[in-house]
């Protein structure tokens, strides 16, 4: 017979509310990540301070805007080094290009890409980048399209988070008929053994390539060069798929080892 488990006594109190202990797990589980990843209290608590101040705020935004456009049109700069005929040598692949003016240069490429990013800042981005290599006389040769580059965590949480937070809200607030339609959908379940996963990780990992695939150039072919249109915005889709181990003591456990593996493919 199975041994009867008493319930554990309940921290929940009467007149909780549900909003402010979300906000506490929200800001603690930021403050866990900002410092996994090196950022120091300080930081956090002058951060939190300035952030209080709008024009403070507003002007750290506009910073974040605009590095996050600068990375975006990096990615439309790499297209154009692998398929513009001027970047390209006598058997299609990318040309060598220099740091300074002229038809062969990272300044031409930037202009014939349409980007708006600065040139001192592509150059800068791409030096830091894996999918571009310094060679000699100091010019640069794409090795790879997908502009990749190193210790984003953070970037890409902000990117994430930031938008994700903006839909519940527009959400929570209703739309109008005329609205387009904004998605926002979840599952999960809170006790599954997670030696037994795997099949399912790797379902939900083709799955989730076949659908990225189908949509990824229909929103790219849908990307505006330059417009003066007032409904310009952006759209976008993110998936990911998460597994969190609920008992510490088998975080060690070899039954997580091959888990483990697999989250770091996904």
């Amino acid at each position: 017979m199975a041994r009867h488990q008493s319930a554990k006594t309940s921290k929940i109190t009467a007149g909780f509310d549900l909003n402010e202990q979300g906000a506490n797990a929200l800001l603690a589980a930021t403050f866990d990540f900002l410092r996994r990843n090196n950022f120091s209290k300080k930081f956090i608590l002058e951060f939190t301070r300035k952030n209080l101040v709008k024009n403070q705020r507003d002007r750290s935004l506009r910073v974040y805007r605009e590095l996050e456009q600068a990375q975006e049109d990096m990615g439309v700069i790499m297209g154009t080094w692998f398929s513009h005929p001027k970047f390209l040598d006598a058997s299609g692949n990318p040309v060598p290009l220099g740091t300074g003016k002229g038809l062969i240069s990272i300044a031409h490429l930037v202009r014939a890409s349409g980007a708006r990013v600065q040139v001192s800042i592509a150059l800068e981005l791409m030096r830091r980048s894996r999918s571009v290599k310094i060679i000699s006389g100091g010019r640069l040769i794409a090795l790879r399209r997908a502009f990749v580059l190193p210790k984003l965590e953070v970037l890409r949480a902000a990117f994430v988070v930031e938008r994700y937070l903006d839909t519940l809200q527009q959400i929570a607030l209703g739309r109008k008929k005329e609205t387009p339609l904004i998605l926002e959908r979840s599952c999960h379940v809170s006790e599954v053994d997670l030696a037994k996963i795997i099949p399912i990780l790797r379902d939900i990992e083709s799955r989730d390539t076949a659908f990225m695939d189908s949509i990824d150039g229909d929103l790219e072919c849908r990307r505006l060069r330059k417009s003066k249109r007032k409904s310009v915005g952006e759209l976008g889709v993110h998936v990911f798929v998460w597994t969190k181990s609920t008992n510490a003591a088998s975080k060690s456990g070899k039954k997580l080892r091959s888990v483990r593996a697999l989250q770091n493919r996904l």
